[in-house]
């Protein structure tokens, strides 16, 4: 109606104005009788204009009305009638946004497809999966989820109102207000009810370098926990009555080795005992390993100083170095004096590097450590004159039991654990640590830990 209004205010003005300048030529003509002529012609014209008008207008305004109701009625398709238009514009216009809602549909479609092989594959999860929106709502919610932790139905709803696990609730609200948020992944966290065991897990979804949902994933790890503490309990309770004979062992073969005068008999008192100290190391690491994956190793953080902290390593490791002549080299960085961290733990840390760097270099060698300050972090350099590790070696060293050169650790009486405990100690610290190539030779252990308190 619109269009139909503007057509005639365009059309009736010049449709008026006609017979004003028709009658002033007429007042110039001799004859009168021609004004009656020029009446009846005048409302042929203006019936002809207003019938052309009505047509041009309906030209216009059918396509986009029915245009306008498959608009309104997307993605449901709707019969294209009334659609054509003479009007080579309109149905330019016409053509191009049925293609444009013809791709749009598939392409709705296909994300509808999406949406629902997703919740699919989700709802079939043995995981539980909540997904929040920034304002913290609940906008899905998968039947892997148990019930003692989230209420069922929650979509729609605050996570603080139907959360009904006290660790968990805390553990969200910390993870939300954690900055940056765009940095994806958390840290994740354990917590146990009467009868079972999880693990959950903040993530937020990333779009555009901005999180727009949070995923937060609760594994069901029961059988895991309950199996994992049953290998703890046997590695703990096999180490406790292995020790009993192996300190018998140990006994017998001094008493025997301080009495004896046979030099044969002597070397084969002394091949016992340091097989028997060997037994003795891999029972200490088993259980030092157990107890740190357990978490039932204390972890007490304080802030060291480093200087006075390491003159006690140095008279720990002393007799490690003194069995091959080799010296300690401590060097500290003015803006490296201070570390946040577990005295004892660092303190494991620390030995079993030594310890490594001291089997692998030479007999009158130097094993160097050094303290830098790398802005939040303190990196922790133990360097060695040994041979080195290869490159295809350097991830590996880290696993249990793991040796290079399998016939130079045998001699060398290490333990196969000493590095994986050290990977251990610097996971728990929210560190990291790698295998690099000695600045002349050797290899060099670099461990990289937080100089503050990690936030929560």
């Amino acid at each position: 109606m619109n269009i139909v209004l503007r057509l005639l205010s365009v059309s009736l003005p010049f449709l008026i104005l006609l017979p004003f300048g028709l009658g002033l030529w007429l007042k110039t003509q001799p004859d009168k009788n021609d004004f009656h002529y020029f009446f009846y012609g005048y409302l042929a014209a203006l019936v002809i204009s207003f019938y052309f008008a009505v047509r041009a207008t309906r030209d216009i305004v059918q396509p986009l009305r029915s245009l306008l109701g498959r608009i309104r009625n997307f993605p449901r398709l709707v019969e294209n009638s009334n659609a054509s238009s003479p009007v080579p514009e309109i149905a330019q216009v016409v053509r191009s946004t049925d293609d444009f809602m013809e791709r749009l549909r598939a392409q709705v479609t296909d994300l509808t497809v999406e949406k629902d092989l997703l919740g699919s594959l989700l709802n079939g999860l043995h995981e539980g999966v909540i997904c929040l929106d920034r304002e913290g709502m609940i906008v899905f919610q998968n039947q892997g989820m148990h019930s003692e932790l989230v209420e069922p139905g929650a979509i729609g709803k605050a996570y603080f109102k139907t959360i009904r696990n006290v660790d968990l609730l805390q553990y969200i609200r910390t993870s939300l207000k954690r900055e940056p948020l765009h940095q994806p992944g958390s840290d994740p966290l354990e917590f146990s009810l009467p009868g079972a065991h999880y693990t959950a897990l903040f993530s937020p979804v990333i779009f555009q370098g901005m999180p727009q949902l949070f995923l937060v994933i609760v594994h069901n790890d029961t059988q895991e926990f309950n199996t994992r503490r049953l290998r703890e309990d046997f590695l703990q309770n096999a180490s406790h009555e292995l020790k009993t004979p192996i300190t018998s062992i140990r006994g017998y073969a001094e008493t025997l080795l301080y009495r004896t005068d046979d030099p044969q008999k002597a070397g084969f008192l002394s091949a016992v005992l340091r097989n028997v100290e060997r037994m003795e190391r891999l029972i200490e690491d088993m259980l030092t390993i157990s107890k740190i994956e357990s978490r039932s190793f204390p972890f007490q953080p304080e802030t060291l100083e480093l200087n006075g902290y390491m003159r006690s390593i140095a008279e720990l490791v002393n007799g490690i170095l003194r069995r091959k002549e080799q010296t300690l080299e401590v060097k500290i960085d003015p803006d490296a004096g201070y570390l946040f961290a577990d005295p004892l733990l660092l303190e494991h840390l620390l030995i079993n590097l030594l310890d490594n760097a001291s089997r692998y270099s030479p007999e009158h060698g130097t094993v160097t450590v050094h303290f830098s300050n790398e802005g939040k972090r303190i990196r922790i350099d133990v360097i060695d004159q040994g041979p080195g590790v290869p490159k295809e070696f350097r991830e590996k060293v880290f696993e249990r039991f793991f040796r290079a050169d399998r016939n130079r650790s045998r001699a060398e009486g290490g333990s196969g654990l000493g590095l994986s405990i050290v990977r251990q100690i610097t996971r728990i610290h929210g560190g990291s640590v790698a295998v690099l190539d000695g600045p002349v030779k050797g290899a060099r252990f670099s461990v990289s830990l937080p100089i503050e308190p990690l936030s929560t």
